[in-house]
């Protein structure tokens, strides 16, 4: 039981110590900052987190001194500012730590992803046990795509939980997004709006859930795709909905910061910037929008997407990998080889268009294999006939059921007219996009056919003319319904870890950790690099850690350094 009480304490700790620093952050950079819930602050203090530790990573390891204070400073600002408004705070918490509660079967995991052991756990704790080591890509392909979950996750390592909570960025994340969609429903319903962004919450908060239920296999895919639809949710908004200046300002630098820390857990999110042009040019909104006056939120956005852009940077000698354009392999130590670049470019798009994997690889060469749509009849075999398929069976079986309980043959006096053509467009851009570069579900298949799907729903289902009876009862029936599956289905995973891993879930709650044989590969007087043996996963070995072989330690001007021999 002890183990228990750590686990979820900490957990709680964690929790409102991002409140807390989105208290802090909203403070600085948003002038109505008492309008935004708590699901909303937590998004922002998770961002806040990440800026920290990206920052401070340079200077100093990111051990138990430097994440007690991190904690302790975000929590004691949650307790400042809680009392400010306590009425209206007490509330939220109340609430707050209801999702918390329907959502904690989610965060017990056993077996993780397959890419945890390789490099989402030790490229964390290396942040943990070391500051910044220059040319960490030469250890493995994962260290060089770096994403703000590690940095997120290594201000975690606390003492006797450890690195066991390095798992847990999704799992906040689920549990603001299910906070901030069941507010806006809610604040529509009692205003008696119950138009496109009531429905398409709706439903964006039945596919996340059921659909993105298992925490272990979010990895930093489907965190950033969850990001994204909420993101898409405010641009709904804005472009639909929200009359009011001050409102919409605050709606359109709340989703500038949505979009940013979606591209900071897989850069190749940041097309999704295509929102704003559509925002600016609608309705003059340039004129509204007085660049002077938000100068401090576009500034730490660019701070932001340049932290990010310099973890790659000082990690591979490209600003964005695997791009051969960004990259500076003939200048620098570091660097990786230009041609490895160019192959793992060509390896990445054949591995998305289903070339290869688990068990079977094309025949054809990769470089031939990814042009001229030589990729797509295998891709349909392989890949639309299993994981797309399903997934758009699903978003319309959803989509249906919605539609069944809303129902009416009455339609409102005034009939949507809305002129949504632009939003297609939109989506279209980006499906394209997905489709000839990276048409692989994890990287953003999933939440493009939700847009497309739940727009066209909810665009019908707002012309039908509802009592606020068979509002109330289908949203709640639909709700609760919602939370049953995930609950369900994660207690059926348990049951299967519990009964074919052997997790004793009873004595403890943290996932499994193997225990790997290691050997130092190279040392200088600043630190160690250490190399599995029979070239196994480093797990959570002493770091930095490797597979491979051939590499050396250096003091490269003050920072240490790992080079190719």
């Amino acid at each position: 039981m002890l183990e228990h009480s750590i686990f979820i304490s900490y957990l709680i700790i964690f929790l409102l110590s991002n409140i807390g620093y989105g208290y802090l952050f909203s403070i600085i950079f948003f002038k109505n900052f008492k309008s935004l819930n708590f699901g909303e602050l937590g998004i922002l203090g998770f961002f806040t987190i990440v800026l920290i530790s990206l920052s401070t990573s340079y200077i100093y390891p990111h051990n138990f001194t430097h994440n007690i204070l991190i904690h302790l400073i975000g929590v004691a600002f949650f307790i400042k500012n809680f009392f400010n408004q306590i009425e209206k705070n007490k509330d939220e918490l109340k609430n707050i730590f209801y999702i918390f509660l329907i959502l904690l079967s989610g965060i017990y995991v056993f077996k993780n992803h397959d890419d945890f052991p390789y490099y989402h756990l030790t490229y964390a704790l290396n942040l943990s046990n070391h500051s910044f080591i220059i040319g960490t890509g030469a250890l493995g392909h994962g260290f060089r795509t770096m994403s703000s979950l590690f940095y997120y996750h290594s201000t975690l390592y606390l003492p006797y939980i450890k690195f066991y909570l390095f798992h847990s960025g999704p799992f906040f994340i689920l549990i603001f997004f299910n906070y901030i969609i069941l507010k806006k429903i809610s604040e529509k319903f009692i205003n008696k709006k119950n138009d496109i962004v009531y429905f398409f919450s709706l439903l964006s908060f039945i596919f996340i859930n059921v659909a993105f239920y298992r925490i272990g296999e979010h990895g930093t895919d489907r965190t950033g795709q969850v990001l994204l639809i909420l993101a898409f949710i405010y641009f709904l908004e804005i472009f639909f909905i929200e009359k009011k200046l001050d409102n919409k300002l605050i709606l359109f630098n709340y989703l500038l910061i949505l979009i940013f820390l979606a591209a900071s857990t897989k850069v190749l999110y940041i097309i999704y910037l295509i929102l704003i042009p559509f925002i600016i040019f609608k309705s003059n909104f340039y004129k509204e929008y007085k660049i002077k006056k938000n100068l401090k939120i576009i500034f730490v956005l660019i701070f932001s997407f340049t932290l990010n852009i310099s973890v790659s940077f000082f990690s591979t000698g490209c600003l964005v990998y695997p791009e051969e354009k960004t990259c500076f392999s003939e200048n620098l130590e570091w660097s990786v080889d230009r041609e490895e670049v160019k192959i793992m470019k060509t390896h990445y798009e054949w591995w998305s268009k289903a070339g290869g994997g688990p068990g079977y690889a094309s025949e054809i060469k990769k470089d031939e294999y990814i042009k001229n749509f030589t990729w797509l009849k295998n891709w349909i075999d392989r890949h639309f006939f299993n994981k797309v398929l399903d997934t758009l069976l699903g978003i319309i079986f959803i989509s249906l059921l919605t539609f069944l309980f809303f129902f009416s043959k009455k339609k409102k006096k005034f009939a949507s007219k809305r002129r949504t053509w632009p939003v297609y467009l939109i989506i279209f851009i980006l499906l394209t996009e997905w489709f000839l570069g990276h048409p692989s579900m994890r990287y953003g298949g999933y939440i493009l056919f939700a847009l497309l799907i739940f727009l066209f729903s909810s665009k019908i289902i707002e012309t039908f003319e509802i009592s606020s009876k068979k509002l109330h009862f289908s949203s709640i029936f639909l709700i609760l319904l919602t939370f049953l599956i995930f609950n369900v289905r994660n207690i059926s995973r348990l049951n299967t870890e519990i009964n074919g891993y052997g997790y004793d879930l009873l004595r403890s709650p943290f996932f499994f950790v193997k225990d790997v044989k290691f050997e130092i590969l190279d040392e200088n007087n600043l630190f160690k690099l250490y190399k599995t043996s029979d070239g196994d996963m480093c797990w959570a070995t002493p770091t930095p850690c490797t597979h491979r072989d051939s590499l050396k330690v250096i003091n490269l001007k003050g920072f240490k350094a790992i080079l190719k021999e």
